[in-house]
C-alpha cells in the first residue's frame, strides 16, 4: 500500500461516488462525512511517519467504506426514480424508456440481481475487503443511469394525461349517476 494508491483511490473512485450521492440526495450524508474524517485521522499520522503503513491501510479502509455507503445511497435514490417510471404501466415499460422493452426488462433484472449478489457477498465477508460488493453496486448504478438517460419525459406526460382522461371518461357515467342518486335521495328524505 502506497500513498499514491490511496490518492488514486480517493480521486478516481471515492470522489465520483461521493459526488453522485451528494448530487442525488442534494445533501452531504453524515455517514460519508464521518468516514472521511476517520480516513483523515489515520492519514495524518501516516504522513508524520511514512513507515506506519497500518494507518495508511486504515485510512483507505475508511474511504472504501465511505465509497460503499455512497454507492448504496445512490442506488436507493436511483431505484426510487426507476420505480416511478416502471410503475406507470408495468406491462408496457416502452412508454417511459426509449429502448427496446426486452433490453429495459433485462437491465431492470440485472439492476436488482447485482444488488442481491452484493448483499450476499457483503454478508459473507463482514470485516473483509468489499471490492466485489462495490463493483456490483457500481454496475447497478451504471445500469440505472443508462435507463434513466433513456427516459422520454414527453411520452410519460402524454401517457399520464391520456390515462387521466381515460379514467374520467370511464367513470363519468358512474360519477354522474352517483350525484343524481344523491340529489334524489336528499330530495326524497326532505
Amino acid at each position: 500500500m502506497t500513498l499514491q494508491e490511496y490518492t488514486e483511490y480517493y480521486n478516481e473512485i471515492f470522489i465520483p461516488a461521493y459526488a453522485d450521492a451528494v448530487a442525488l440526495l442534494a445533501d452531504k450524508p453524515e455517514q460519508l462525512i464521518i468516514e472521511q474524517e476517520n480516513s483523515l485521522s489515520h492519514l495524518i499520522p501516516y504522513l508524520d511517519d511514512n513507515n506506519d503503513i497500518t494507518n495508511l491501510r486504515r485510512a483507505k479502509g475508511h474511504l472504501e467504506r465511505a465509497t460503499l455507503d455512497a454507492y448504496k445511497m445512490t442506488w436507493v435514490e436511483l431505484k426510487k426514480k426507476l420505480m416511478y417510471y416502471v410503475s406507470l404501466d408495468k406491462s408496457n415499460v416502452a412508454v417511459a424508456f426509449n429502448l427496446p422493452v426486452d433490453e429495459v426488462l433485462k437491465d431492470l433484472s440485472l439492476f436488482d440481481t447485482n444488488i442481491q449478489e452484493a448483499r450476499l457477498l457483503e454478508a459473507r465477508n463482514i470485516g473483509k475487503g468489499n471490492v466485489d460488493v462495490s463493483e456490483k453496486y457500481l454496475n447497478s448504478i451504471l445500469i440505472a443511469m443508462k435507463l434513466l438517460d433513456s427516459v422520454d419525459d414527453d411520452n410519460v406526460r402524454s401517457y399520464q394525461k391520456h390515462t387521466f382522461f381515460d379514467y374520467i371518461q370511464k367513470h363519468s357515467i358512474g360519477f354522474g349517476l352517483g350525484i343524481v342518486a344523491s340529489l334524489l335521495a336528499t330530495w326524497i328524505i326532505t
